[in-house]
């Protein structure tokens, strides 16, 4: 059976179509609410058609703005490289090529993903466990966009 674009957006249109009062009644009277129910979806539509912005009780509380964390690392750019490329080593995330530069293959192939895939879950979770308590993500994240462009 083929549905012709009128069909369709009919379909649409009805499953858009906002529930009035008599719909809400209609489920009272079949028993899938209850009376309580069906008064206060009442009045919330007549809330939202008289322009009033009423919300449940239940609604998610406002979301939080975000607040930047303080700064924790006071060494340069390079330091800040050097220390992440020492903690990835010293627990044993890949090992050092003995040249100034990381070989992430000296573990075997690649996992699945790749090495540098893995890098954020492995740093947000040092800093969420204590183990990184000398910078922030935010710090750290650009040192791992170089280490990301480096390996791969």
């Amino acid at each position: 059976m083929k549905i012709t674009t009128k069909q369709l957006r009919n379909l649409i249109r009805e499953a858009l179509l906002v529930e009035k009062p008599h719909d809400y009644y209609k489920d009272y009277r079949a028993g899938n609410i209850s009376y309580e129910d069906y008064q206060q979806l009442v009045r919330d539509f007549e809330n939202k058609n008289s322009g009033q912005s009423w919300k449940s009780p239940s609604a998610t509380p406002p979301v939080q703005p975000y607040t930047k964390p303080e700064k924790l690392w006071t060494g340069t750019p390079k330091e800040l490289e050097k220390r992440v490329h020492q903690y990835l080593i010293d627990i044993g995330f890949y090992l050092e090529a003995h040249n100034g530069w990381v070989n992430p293959f000296t573990q075997g192939d690649h996992p699945a993903g790749g090495y540098t895939s893995n890098i954020p879950k492995v740093i947000k979770k040092a800093i969420t466990d204590g183990d990184i308590d000398w910078a922030t993500w935010e710090e750290i994240q650009p040192t791992y966009r170089k280490i990301d462009r480096s390996i791969d």
